[in-house]
């Protein structure tokens, strides 16, 4: 946040009336009075939280749904339900579709892990998330699930976190954080050529207050994607 400058108006520098020359004549005209700078009013800090939208019941977690099929999440941002950065929101999301990357869409792109394209395969995991409820004391933090992906056989597959932008698959963001607006989202994932992808999901994170060192586990809602062929 930039610093707030108070611009304070310099007292004028006056000598007393020792060696003061006479007058030019007899009218004197009267200095005019300095504006005082009006001080800058902070703005107010909320003292509840906002809420939009109306809340709905939440797909249950360990669900499999099918690819067409929309899955309400709900998801919490903070550990502190009583913190200014904490809040909650559901969204209705559905899964759009999985595409192999291009090798040619990650050469020169700067990886937090090297990709081997002989032995590793990237997807695209593309989901549509439909804002229907928030709650907070700002609503700054709410955005679209980070969406994860298992293969055939349940094991976890890596995600892969690009610096900076990257058009073959972007994050979506909410913007006007109204009820019913949608966006559309694209996650990394990777696996080995030798593996399946089987599903993508999301995890179901109605989070308690905890101690953000204790051990949780959570149960995602999964859609299974559809075999190739």
């Amino acid at each position: 946040m930039a610093a707030l400058l108070l611009v304070v108006p310099l007292a004028a520098c006056g000598g007393g009336d020792d060696g003061a020359a006479p007058a030019a004549s007899g009218t004197s005209s009267a200095s005019p009075s300095a504006t005082p700078t009006p001080t800058p009013t902070p703005e107010p800090t909320p003292t509840g939280p906002v809420e939009i939208g109306a809340r709905l019941d939440i797909t249950a977690p360990g669900a499999v749904l099918g690819a067409g099929d929309a899955a309400v999440i709900e998801m919490h941002n903070g550990f502190d339900p009583a913190g200014p950065a904490y809040s909650e929101a559901q969204v209705t999301s559905r899964f759009v579709g999985v595409t192999v990357a291009d090798p040619a869409d990650l050469a020169g792109v700067d990886l937090d892990t090297p990709i081997d394209p002989a032995a590793e395969t990237v997807y695209y995991v593309r989901t549509q998330h439909t804002l229907e409820w928030a709650r907070g004391l700002s609503l700054t933090t709410v955005s679209p699930p980070h969406v994860r992906a298992w293969d055939v056989d349940g094991a976890g597959a890596p995600d892969l976190l690009v610096f900076g932008t990257f058009p073959a698959c972007e994050g979506g963001r909410f913007t006007d954080r109204t009820p019913g607006e949608t966006v559309e989202s694209c996650d990394i994932v990777v696996l080995p050529s030798a593996q399946t992808l089987g599903y993508v999901g999301v995890p179901e994170n109605p989070q308690l207050t905890r101690d953000a060192h204790e051990e949780f586990e959570v149960q995602p809602v999964l859609w299974q994607v559809p075999a190739a062929g």
